[in-house]
């Protein structure tokens, strides 16, 4: 029961990313191996299966985004407030400060990061399906599809922004 007591955030992590992986790999399936047959558009999908995909990938999106963003400002506040310091170097208080990306991976959690990977990889799993499928596949693939690419360039956004400069 200790382990439990330990482990219990771990769990619920991998329960989670391991519905989102089941349920998303279930519509990819079915989309992937519907072959059109002249009579409907693309493959039909039950509401349940449509409604968990979409809360899952919505909820993983909004988590992920989240806790990237809490970090970075927790990260630039940091490095702000360094360098505000007496004696501590150039920099002004309120003055926007490049940071080091590496010091927000250093300080996302083993689960943000798995989160990040997973979402990351069924996405582009899901856009390949897209964009290979076209007519013949789903809004529902459509649309995670595209909200895979506006998340990817606010993660991009991000990543160039953040670049520092060597000096």
């Amino acid at each position: 029961m200790d382990f439990l007591r330990q482990q219990l955030f771990n769990i619920i992590a991998f329960v989670f990313l391991g519905l989102f992986v089941a349920v998303w790999g279930t519509v990819m399936l079915r989309v992937g191996f519907w072959v059109p047959d002249g009579r409907t558009a693309a493959p039909a999908l039950n509401g349940a299966l449509v409604t968990a995909a979409g809360v899952l990938g919505t909820a993983l999106s909004s988590l992920t985004a989240s806790a990237l963003g809490f970090t970075i400002a927790e990260v630039r506040r940091d490095e702000r407030d360094q360098e505000a310091r007496p004696g501590a170097g150039p920099g002004a208080p309120g003055k926007a400060v490049a940071f080091n990306p590496s010091e927000v991976t250093a300080r996302l959690s083993g689960r943000i990061v798995a989160a990040v990977v997973v979402y990351l990889a069924m996405g582009l799993l899901v856009l390949l399906l897209w964009l290979a499928k076209g007519t013949a596949s789903t809004d529902l693939i459509g649309a995670f599809a595209l909200s895979l690419l506006g998340w990817l360039i606010g993660a991009a956004g991000v990543v160039f922004q953040t670049e520092k400069p060597t000096s």
